[in-house]
């Protein structure tokens, strides 16, 4: 047995290193939603983690996960401000799913290699999930950085472009190539034909929208972010988290609504307007509305990477057959 086998076999051993390994990365995520959407700052840019209420380096005690929080009661031990939960939150969510992805995902059986590809994918898609939502922005340094990347890991992993083994990655047929080349070659093909298209067809639905409406109808940071897809995932799977990504976010879309209809009446019976509901439909329509896309189609991506022959059992059969049998 490798290495790998045995510590995947180990029952104390796996579950507990996956666990020190998520809410390590959880950790960084938290630095990182902090620093990456403020002006001047940057992963290295300070060098020691800091205190966001008065600026001082952090103690090795505040750096530890969880217990550091616990440790500190939730207290910053400079200035004693309060420490937000929101960091609690991320190294218990990606310790969390790093225990599931070890134990549910296929890029285990894949090797260690490929499962420490995707889980450094599910901590950036965390990261880009969480700023998108509070600052309606998709970091460059996720985007942009992560075109090259996609293409880096084509080449390294073609697992996560090649798909079924019996059958082409989407637009290699239209190359000339067949599943005679090597493996490399038809995964770096698909890499880039999935960069590329994924841009086009999304930045040109963004200029035809934002010229209907007179106003962006989609942020610049979404396209790239599908075209970063494409580079990892290929056309089809850029395609799958697209589709995904507008289903789910117009549901969340319309649950939003309602939610900000309830805040705006509640927030006017707190500073003493006491004004029927109906009152705040149309201020709370206008600001529900208007959520990130970011967050659907990362939610979108982590699926198709989770669960790639499931999505494309559905996408390709279920739901053609669902159809069809409705239309009878």
């Amino acid at each position: 047995m490798t290495w790998w086998e045995l510590l995947r076999d180990a029952p104390v051993l796996w579950p507990l290193f996956l666990i020190l390994f998520g809410i390590t990365a959880g950790s960084f995520a938290s630095a990182a939603i902090y620093r990456l959407p403020r002006e001047g700052m940057s992963m290295t840019q300070p060098l020691r983690s800091f205190c966001p209420s008065c600026g001082k380096t952090l103690s090795f005690l505040a750096n530890i996960p969880i217990l550091g929080w616990l440790l500190l009661r939730g207290r910053s031990g400079c200035c004693h401000q309060p420490i937000p939960f929101a960091y609690l939150g991320h190294e218990i969510g990606l310790g969390a799913l790093f225990l599931w992805a070890g134990n549910h995902s296929w890029p285990v059986d894949a090797g260690p290699f490929p499962f420490a590809i995707f889980l450094l994918v599910l901590v950036c898609l965390w990261i880009a999930a969480v700023i998108d939502w509070k600052h309606f922005i998709l970091p460059d340094e996720i985007t942009l950085w992560g075109i090259p990347f996609g293409l880096l890991v084509s080449l390294l992993t073609p697992e996560f472009q090649m798909g079924t083994p019996m059958d082409l990655p989407w637009g290699c047929s239209w190359l000339g190539l067949t599943l005679e080349d090597p493996a490399w070659k038809l995964s770096l093909a698909a890499s880039i034909l999935g960069a590329s298209s994924a841009f086009t067809l999304l930045f040109g639905i963004r200029a035809l929208f934002s010229y209907l409406l007179g106003q962006e109808a989609l942020g610049l940071g979404d396209v790239k972010y599908l075209a970063a897809v494409g580079a990892l995932v290929g056309l089809e799977g850029s395609a799958w988290t697209f589709l995904i990504g507008v289903v789910l976010g117009a549901f969340l879309g319309l649950a939003n609504v309602p939610r900000m209809i309830f805040v705006v009446h509640f927030r006017r019976l707190a500073r003493g307007r006491n004004l029927p509901i109906w009152n705040s439909c149309h201020l709370g329509w206008l600001l529900g509305r208007r959520i990130p896309f970011g967050p659907p189609l990362i939610a979108g991506t982590a699926l198709f990477l989770a669960f790639p022959e499931a999505v494309r059992r559905f996408f390709l059969e279920s739901w053609p057959n669902f159809v069809q049998d409705w239309l009878r």
